[in-house]
């Protein structure tokens, strides 16, 4: 778990507007604060002092009718963005929408879905009309997905599993030019991070075949937002066959000398984690 410095001057940039609403920077001025209140990596009271922050930004009031719903979720996404995926402030981050789950007047957490899926309007593309410096830069994306990721392996949040899909198919199994941007590493880099931090939601979703559609049913396999990418020839959605494709697609990847060592501790980690899935469900089975 990293404890290094966080560099948020980008959000702070007038000219870029990253947090356009006051709201948006002072929930960062928050955040700053609570992170840098001691050199302590701990989660839990760093958490609960940033979500205490949080409700007082309207006390007494229903985040349902307030336009601080939007910019919460926007923030936090931002900021995500800008902590490393192995940096502890990830953990704060997440734990605190878990405790904001908790509190009267933000249980349901409203429209995080919705600011959600607006990152991925901003994600890195290949247009290179795109002038677009909202955008995300690879790294930050890599970050913000991490964050997506955490999130859907847990309790109470509102369905990522079309993002989780998504990105994993798009790093497993499409077909990318070097030129493509984000580049097929930071693709395949993304796709392992979603997989590292849920795999037990992953599995979860493909022993019930969520999403999925009928093998006969070809058009729908190829339609957002559970499409199948064209290296895998099964049904769209979850499933046990597409689990056991990524896996092996993980393997094969991992035997190709074009990445970086970054790259293939992540490989590494996502089958480590999808391994210890199937053994635990293995060990479940034969002692209960």
């Amino acid at each position: 778990m990293s404890g290094q410095a966080l560099n948020f001057e980008r959000l702070k940039d007038e000219e870029l507007s990253l947090l356009p609403t006051e709201d948006e920077l002072d929930i960062l001025d928050l955040f700053e604060s609570v992170i840098s209140s001691s050199p302590e990596p701990d989660v839990e009271e760093k958490s609960r002092r940033f979500t205490d922050g949080l409700t007082g930004l309207a006390p007494g009031k229903s985040l349902m009718d307030q336009p601080l719903t939007r910019s919460t979720w926007s923030a936090l996404n931002r900021i995500a963005s800008r902590i490393p995926r192995r940096h502890y402030a990830q953990d704060v981050l997440v734990n605190t929408v878990h405790k904001l789950n908790e509190v009267e007047g933000w249980k349901g957490l409203p429209d995080i879905w919705i600011e959600m899926r607006g990152c991925w309007n901003l994600s890195p593309t290949c247009d290179p009309k795109s002038k677009d410096e909202r955008e995300f830069t690879e790294e930050e994306w890599l970050n913000l997905n991490s964050f997506a990721a955490r999130l859907y392996n847990g309790p109470g949040v509102g369905s990522f599993a079309s993002f989780a899909v998504y990105q994993v198919s798009d790093g497993l199994e499409g077909d990318r030019k070097d030129d493509d941007l984000p580049s097929p590493e930071t693709r395949l880099q993304v796709a392992c991070e979603w997989v590292v931090q849920s795999a037990r939601r992953l599995m979860r979703e493909s022993l019930l075949n969520k999403f999925a559609d009928p093998l006969e049913d070809l058009e729908s396999r190829y339609s957002n937002p559970y499409s199948i990418g064209p290296l895998f020839t099964g049904s769209r959605g979850f499933s046990l066959e597409r689990w056991g494709f990524w896996k092996r697609r993980l393997i094969e990847l991992r035997e190709e000398e074009s990445y970086g060592e970054a790259t293939y501790e992540l490989i590494d980690g996502a089958t480590e984690a999808m391994a210890k899935i199937e053994e635990d469900i293995v060990e479940r089975l034969f002692t209960e």
